[in-house]
């Protein structure tokens, strides 16, 4: 039936198999964290405000654009959350005393920003400098975040120092 080699080759490998395992020099990575589902009423407690800086789009050698993100978080949860509201922007002088021109969202004009990054939702948005507005005759700009959410809490982010990089003549 078997030959005796056979049966000691057999014997050999299976404990060789069993007997091998991986081991790894060093510490081990850490667990993933489980992070559950966001509150049922989320709250924007905290806002991350992106801003790039300003560009000409249209040729002038005035800047005209700006693009943004907004993160809204709960202090509650780890990730981005979504909150009904409304979010204005505001361009503002360097000491953030004069309002230069603002864009208000909210409702569906708002929801239309909504998309959902890696990290989960986020706000994205190219706003445009309004041809009316009186040129920008600053070096530096900040820019005001306000998000008014549905229950009425008001949260604020602010980018403060934003060049300006063209100082119309």
């Amino acid at each position: 039936m078997f030959r005796r080699s056979q049966v000691v080759f057999v014997l050999a490998a299976f404990c060789l198999v069993a007997l091998t395992g991986c081991v790894t020099d060093g510490p081990r990575p850490a667990p993933k964290p489980k992070i559950g589902p966001p509150p049922r009423e989320a709250r924007a407690d905290v806002l991350l405000l992106n801003v790039s800086q300003p560009s000409d789009t249209d040729g002038d050698t005035i800047p005209d654009t700006l693009v943004t993100s907004v993160h809204m978080f709960d202090e509650r949860y780890q990730l981005p959350v979504s909150v009904p509201g409304g979010l204005t922007f505001r361009l503002l002088d360097r000491e953030a005393e004069t309002t230069l021109t603002e864009w208000p969202f909210e409702g569906d004009e708002l929801r239309q920003r909504l998309t959902r990054a890696q990290v989960g939702p986020v706000y994205r948005f190219r706003l445009r400098i309004p041809v009316d507005t009186p040129p920008v005759t600053e070096s530096y700009v900040t820019i005001q975040c306000v998000m008014e959410a549905d229950s009425g809490q008001k949260t604020q982010a602010w980018h403060r120092d934003l060049p300006w990089l063209s100082v119309p003549r």
